[in-house]
């Protein structure tokens, strides 16, 4: 899938066919940015590099 198709699809009304191409597109990117961070975190592992994670979780802390 690529936005081309998502915008033909936007263009000529069709609703469902353009929310299965962003779906399809956002799923793409983030499977691409997930494989990015993990040769990251690999790569240092064996080079002592650090690596930032970032928890996208909203975690509650104790308030004490």
């Amino acid at each position: 899938m690529d936005v081309s198709n998502f915008i033909n699809s936007v263009a000529t009304g069709n609703a469902i066919e353009a929310k299965e191409s962003l779906n399809d597109l956002l799923s793409a990117r983030a499977f691409e940015a997930l494989d990015v961070k993990k040769t990251e975190l690999a790569q240092s592992l064996f080079t002592g590099k650090e690596v930032e994670v970032q928890d996208t979780e909203e975690t509650e802390t104790e308030a004490e």
